[in-house]
């Protein structure tokens, strides 16, 4: 009964899909776990990047006190490059997080929304959301 049911749920199509997939469900499976551990490899290497990244700014920020955001930016830039290439990642995730991508300066600095506004909200303490990459207007941590 559960099966007439579950056959009726899911009509012609999704029989067949299902009927595809038990008949080469061992493939399927192979290239979804591939596909998953290099996820989770990229995922990894995005976040020790953006860990390093709130450090390096953090730092950068105590080191020159009377900066503005602007020219905190262009000292920590270079720093932050020459740490980035350091780590050597291979791959990161890419801003929907679906696929992975290659990680150039410029990528990164769209994916962690590096600014000097990025760095005027750190000034400010507020909490860095999404896995320390944008900085929240809500949330305060603490101030410097």
């Amino acid at each position: 009964m559960i099966t007439a049911l579950l056959n009726e749920a899911l009509g012609p199509g999704g029989r067949a899909i299902l009927g595809f997939y038990f008949a080469n469900q061992s493939v399927i499976n192979i290239i979804f776990v591939i596909w998953a551990g290099t996820m989770t490899y990229a995922s990894l290497q995005l976040t020790k990047i953006r860990h390093m990244t709130v450090k390096l700014a953090v730092e950068t920020l105590k080191n020159e006190p009377l900066a503005n955001d602007e020219q905190i930016l262009t000292i920590f830039l270079p720093k932050w490059q020459a740490e980035v290439e350091k780590l050597n990642p291979r791959f990161i995730l890419n801003r929907r997080n679906l696929w992975i991508t290659r990680p150039t300066p410029e990528k990164l600095i769209e994916i962690l929304c590096l600014s000097p506004a990025w760095f005027e909200a750190i000034r400010n303490g507020e909490v860095l959301r999404y896995k320390f990459s944008i900085p929240g207007k809500n949330d305060k941590l603490s101030s410097f």
